[in-house]
């Protein structure tokens, strides 16, 4: 575990590094663009995309089968966000070529700025399926065995997002889901556990950009006292939620190229009360608690625009979730129960393909697809989704 941990750290550290050495530059670019904006050369307003994802304008720009494997649409911090017509306040010094006006929609996966204006609302409805594809054991050795990695799931979740000044945005992710398969009932149509969380972007302007995340995990998913294991979707416990992310862009041949760098955690600060058949593996008769450990992720993504309209997106990213455990005893046979899961992680590439019909509606299909990891179920995920700015 401790190898795990300090492998994370060092991923993260490589990514806050690589931000550091590209930030000065791109900002000459994003001066020189609003410098070009300003003699009338190009547009004098930046559009944002999807997942609180800004177009780069002419002007710059995660058992519940292991914490539901990092909560799988936790994997999205997201939003999206812009308006037209803002201005931007910065030295207008003349640097390097503007870069091209350039649409985007957002990655699969990777978290966004805050929006630039108050008032500006983003939304992005996902639909993502879970095919299982067999799990990893704790010495990352896959099995492939039928059943193997779970059910089979499909999920329905929303970005949405706020902006409450120019700096401060709001951002939920309610999110739906059903289950079947692997010998076990149906779970139902059920309702996760909600995020709420509130971005801050310390930079005047949106790319590139600097943003901070903070909020909470609200335990509204069902996960005590079940009728069968499948309707498990909660961790029944409040959780504080945290993050850092940059993006900026960069010329690549005669269009834009956006890339993303974060690291988020989710930490737990309650205990769960549990009854009968829960989302931690107990059964009929069980009365206890449950703790859940720490889980997050971190990563980085690039958008490689072909022409102003498509883009190549691909999300590279490490998820990851220490222990989680149940303790109590079991009324029916008067036995102490002790279940206690082990530290679980994957590595993950998301390779997608963005439309955008105009600069603030577009749309992504593509796959989240796991390639290494430890602990943890393996499941292969496609999904698509459509995002409006207004």
């Amino acid at each position: 575990m401790v190898y795990d941990m300090k492998k994370s750290v060092r991923y993260a550290a490589l990514l806050s590094s690589l931000a550091v050495g590209t930030y000065g530059a791109t900002a000459q670019l994003y001066a020189a663009d609003v410098h070009s904006a300003v003699k009338g050369r190009v547009h004098a307003h930046a559009v944002v995309s999807n997942k609180g994802a800004m177009r780069v304008a002419p002007s710059a720009q995660h058992s519940l089968q292991q914490v539901k494997s990092v909560v799988a649409t936790d994997a999205k911090a997201i939003a999206k966000p812009d308006d037209a017509a803002l201005a931007v306040k910065v030295n207008l010094h003349p640097a390097h070529k503007p870069l091209p006006e350039q649409w985007y929609t957002g990655s699969l996966y990777s978290p966004s700025p805050a929006l630039p204006a108050p008032g500006m609302v983003a939304v992005e409805p996902y639909i993502t399926a879970g095919l299982p594809a067999g799990a990893y054991d704790s010495n990352g050795r896959l099995n492939t065995k039928k059943f193997a990695g779970g059910q089979h799931n499909i999920t329905q979740f929303s970005l949405l997002k706020y902006g409450l000044t120019d700096h401060l945005s709001l951002y939920l992710l309610p999110t739906y889901g059903y289950s079947w398969g692997a010998h076990a009932k149906p779970s139902g149509l059920k309702f996760n556990d909600l995020p709420v969380e509130f971005q801050y972007r310390f930079t005047p302007h949106y790319t590139p950009s600097f943003s901070v995340y903070l909020g909470v995990n609200t335990p509204t998913g069902d996960y005590s006292n079940l009728a069968n294991a499948s309707e498990g979707v909660g961790q029944g416990v409040w959780a504080i939620r945290y993050g850092v992310h940059t993006q900026f862009a960069l010329p690549f041949f005669k269009h834009a190229m956006r890339i993303r760098m974060w690291a988020q955690a989710r930490q737990p600060v309650t205990t769960a009360r549990l009854r009968n058949i829960t989302s931690f593996g107990t059964e009929r008769g069980f009365v206890g608690r449950g703790h859940v450990g720490p889980y997050g992720n971190e990563g980085g993504s690039i958008e490689l625009g072909f022409t102003k309209k498509w883009v190549f997106a691909l999300d590279l990213y490490h998820t990851w979730s220490a222990s989680m455990s149940a303790r109590g005893y079991n009324t029916r046979t008067g036995e102490k129960v002790y279940n206690r899961s082990g530290w679980a992680g994957a590595f993950n590439v998301g390779p997608g393909i963005e439309y955008n019909w105009t600069a603030n509606v577009g749309g992504i299909i593509g796959a989240i697809l796991p390639v290494v990891g430890h602990n943890t179920s393996r499941s292969i995920s496609p999904q698509c989704a459509v995002f409006a700015m207004f």
